[in-house]
């Protein structure tokens, strides 16, 4: 893994860089990371006064010089052992007064003594490489070097405890199970008997539902705004009418013609206090209409920009058999469904009542905007889950996350069209591409490419 997540041409370097921020400040602090031996030599150029054993962890005070000797400053200095630090390496720290000129003679002379700058993120990704966090936790550094809230600090603390990455492994581990055991049937057909169906599906189905959830974990991208939410569906399928039933009051036409919303229809909503915008939009379907293809491709971008979607179906989809069309088929199972709450409406129209499993699907809500039925529990769950009350609330899943999450759910979705046919040789193709996935979270799977990007938004010091 070192050779993957770290510059090994480099590592023998001693790198240095400020940990605090540039300007006149009480104090300020310079931090070296290098090999064991050679961070100690630089940081004795610096403070000829240190004691010739270092006590990890204790503050000692000494004078600083600079490149030619001179005088500079009086500060503390502390020590860190590898591997017992933050970068895995051996880290020395100057804490001395914040005064530029101060820093920028102390960043010099270290320079003298043969460090040379930290790259933004250098120590971070010495960690990484050393083992001391994954990719994931390393990123949540960064979150919470940036976070302008409490709320983002709780959650980019989380990423960096490992929240995320304690669950992708724990998805990986049950998925390398079934791979294992699937292989095993591959090498030894004639002792190992194959996976019965149903225990193959039923596990496959277990492990989407979890890339769903962790899927569903907040972003923090809206926390500054209010969080969008849009509407799809086929035409007819009961869009306006939950609309207006969530507006509270009739701001979109309603009609029996398919094809009447044209162009998205917004408005802000209350639900318990949590604000959001909600857009109402064209029904998804292929049309030889100019005006109206205009509007499906406007509802297309509005939920490619949404922060959650109601999908709706009618209870009355296909006449009286509540099937469901290509179009619907095609989007909920595709990464969308992350961000998605499948929602039956017309449920008044059912002759059995409701009942959240039907044709194959699970949906998170059955309601009937006409007659309220479900209606306070769908606006809880969006109050929910704009709030984050729900379990994965505190979990930050940031973009990269999400696109690694939802490439993990088309190969489980491909792997479950595999197991129903028996093809077991591309249910472990798919299987092999979904943990190749979860490993770029992690970092196990990253390419350097990647790192270099992801490292590059650090700032320095970090």
């Amino acid at each position: 893994m070192g050779a993957l997540v770290a510059d090994a041409g480099r590592l023998a370097d001693v790198i240095v860089a400020p940990a605090t921020p540039p300007g006149t400040s009480a104090l300020a602090i310079v931090r070296m990371s290098g090999p064991a031996g050679a961070t100690q030599r630089v940081a004795r150029r610096l403070a000829p006064g240190l004691p010739r054993e270092l006590i990890p962890r204790r503050a000692q005070l000494c004078h600083i010089q600079d490149e030619r000797g001179a005088p500079l400053d009086r500060g503390l200095v502390l020590f860190f052992p590898a591997p017992d630090s933050a970068t895995g390496e051996e880290v020395v720290e100057f804490s001395c007064h914040g005064s530029p000129a101060i820093v920028a003679g102390l960043l010099e002379a270290a320079r003298h003594a043969g460090a040379r700058p930290a790259a933004p993120g250098e120590f971070t990704r010495r960690a990484l490489a050393n083992g001391k966090l994954d990719l994931a936790a390393a990123e949540g550094i960064a979150s919470l070097v940036g976070a302008e809230s409490r709320q983002a600090a709780r959650r980019s603390l989380g990423l960096v405890d490992g929240l995320l990455s304690k669950r992708v492994l724990g998805v990986k581990r049950r998925l390398l199970d079934v791979l294992a055991e699937l292989e095993a049937g591959f090498d030894y057909a004639e002792d190992v008997p194959a996976i019965p169906a149903e225990r193959l599906l039923a596990a496959l189905r277990e492990v989407r539902d979890e890339i769903v959830s962790l899927a569903a974990g907040s972003s923090g991208s809206w926390r500054d705004r209010f969080p969008t939410l849009v509407i799809l569906g086929r035409p007819n399928a009961g869009k306006s009418t939950l609309f207006n039933a969530l507006v509270g009051f009739d701001r979109a036409i309603v009609a029996s013609v398919p094809g009447t919303t044209r162009d998205a229809v917004s408005e802000n909503v209350d639900l318990g206090g949590v604000h959001a915008k909600l857009l109402d939009t064209a029904g998804l379907r292929e049309t030889a209409d100019e005006v109206e293809r205009i509007g499906v491709d406007v509802a297309r971008r509005a939920g490619a920009g949404a922060d959650l979607i109601l999908y709706v179906i009618e209870s009355s989809a296909g006449a009286s058999s509540g099937a469901t069309s290509a179009e619907d088929g095609a989007y909920f199972v595709l990464p969308e469904r992350a961000r998605t709450l499948l929602v039956r409406t017309k449920c008044d129209l059912l002759p059995g009542g409701r009942n959240v499993e039907a044709e194959g699907l699970r949906f998170d809500h059955e309601v009937s905007a006409v007659t309220g039925e479900g209606m306070p529990e769908l606006a809880s769950a969006l109050k929910a889950r704009l709030m984050g009350e729900e379990s994965d609330g505190e979990l930050l899943v940031l973009e990269r996350h999400r696109d690694a999450l939802s490439r993990t759910l088309e190969a489980l979705v491909e792997a479950e069209a595999a197991a129903r046919e028996r093809r077991d040789e591309f249910v472990a193709a798919s299987l092999r591409r979904g943990l190749h996935a979860l490993g770029e979270i992690t970092g196990e799977t990253a390419t350097e490419e990647l790192l270099n990007l992801i490292f590059s938004k650090f700032c320095l010091g970090k």
